[in-house]
């Protein structure tokens, strides 16, 4: 599998892994790729598989009674994993939806090998938390950006540090993101 070294090195880098570790998880990878918009989780689903984003871009969509379509309230990028929260460790119904944009590819690992590879093998548990942790730190955060940045700090950050999403991801969903109405986040654009 081309992209499975990929996935080692984010892996390497949350916990040292063994290599009878990599030799297990190995076969349980299954390789998705993305044509076209996919919903890959509704609200109310348990999430029966965690994804790691090879390339490409997912979002998080979060119920919300000022809209009908609900509001972007993550984005996941290049060596990220992808997973409710709260939900899936617990095996819990998603309060989110989960959407994979087109061109996106995706490792993916079920619940239950996962579950499996925490049980057997010690750095399971300490990769888990890792990454529950930096997932924890990186929504903190983007909340306190929310709170402390002005609109067109907000974008400026943004864009110098993810240009790519501006190419992929619709306006109205970054702006969702950043907390900006979708009709103005192109007047912070234009200075950039």
């Amino acid at each position: 599998m081309e992209y499975f070294g990929q996935l080692l090195q984010v892996l390497d880098r949350l916990c040292p892994i063994s290599g009878m570790f990599e030799k297990a998880l190995k076969p349980l990878i299954v390789q998705r790729e993305v044509g076209a918009l996919k919903n890959m989780l509704r609200e109310g689903e348990v999430q029966q598989q965690i994804w790691f984003v090879v390339s490409g871009l997912v979002r998080e969509i979060s119920s919300s009674a000022d809209t009908v379509t609900g509001r972007t309230s993550w984005f996941w990028y290049e060596g990220d994993f992808v997973f409710a929260h709260p939900g899936f460790f617990a095996g819990l119904p998603s309060l989110i939806e989960i959407e994979a944009y087109a061109g996106t590819v995706l490792l993916e690992l079920s619940r239950m090998d996962l579950a499996l590879l925490i049980q057997n093998f010690q750095e399971g548990p300490v990769l888990i938390e890792t990454l529950r942790y930096r997932h924890q730190a990186a929504r903190a955060a983007h909340i306190s950006d929310l709170v402390n940045l002005k609109h067109a700090e907000m974008v400026s950050r943004y864009y110098h540090e993810h240009k790519g999403i501006f190419l992929r991801a619709k306006a109205k969903d970054i702006a969702s993101f950043l907390g900006i109405k979708d009709n103005g986040i192109h007047r912070f654009l234009r200075g950039l």
